[in-house]
């Protein structure tokens, strides 16, 4: 287990975080395993349009997946402990209130990759959201529905340990139910 988790010289094996999907074999520093990375996400490449995760800090944490989960994690799954001390996260709803993070990619179960803990990151929901987060602010919690998040609306008593708000400058996605989220995931040993 890593003693200084905010150390930033790591691996990465594909070259962005978000594409991280490395086997047990391949596993190039096992004691990197926990460990947080921070990046400024680049932005739009030639174009004058952006999102709300250009030029962003975004803070991911490298995690083991669990190879037992229902869901194979995707683009904006989130993302919950199995075992903390191992750093094994999974996609149960069952473990809703241990928030680790959110996926930023695809994941082959049993393998490891990076999951969002701070910063702006897409984040997938319900279909029917009990308030659709398409407003600043929102704020985002973990849903009974395995992989996916729900949105409350401003003032609303907070029924689970909340994810994060939705981001500034909202970019709620209906055909696809994802949404740009402020995530705020502590950190936790």
């Amino acid at each position: 287990m890593p003693q200084n988790q905010r150390q930033q010289a790591m691996w990465v094996s594909s070259g962005d975080p978000e594409t991280v999907n490395d086997t047990p074999a391949k596993l190039f520093a096992p004691g990197q395993v926990g460990r947080y990375l921070t990046i400024k996400r680049p932005g739009p490449a030639g174009t004058a349009a952006g999102s709300a995760e250009d030029y962003r800090d975004v803070t991911y944490r490298y995690v083991w997946t669990d190879s037992g989960m229902a869901v194979a994690p995707y683009k904006g799954a989130v993302a919950w402990w199995a075992d903390k001390s191992r750093f094994q996260v999974t996609t149960l709803a069952t473990n809703r209130n241990a928030r680790a993070g959110v996926f930023q990619g695809p994941v082959t179960p049993g393998n490891f990759c990076y999951i969002a803990t701070g910063g702006p990151a897409t984040v997938k929901f319900v279909d029917a959201p009990v308030s659709v987060p398409n407003v600043a602010g929102r704020q985002v919690i973990p849903s009974a529905t395995n992989s996916k998040a729900d949105c409350l609306a401003v003032g609303t008593a907070l029924t689970h340990v909340p994810l994060g708000q939705v981001a500034l400058t909202p970019s709620y996605n209906a055909f696809e139910s994802t949404a740009v989220v402020e995530l705020d995931i502590p950190d936790v040993p």
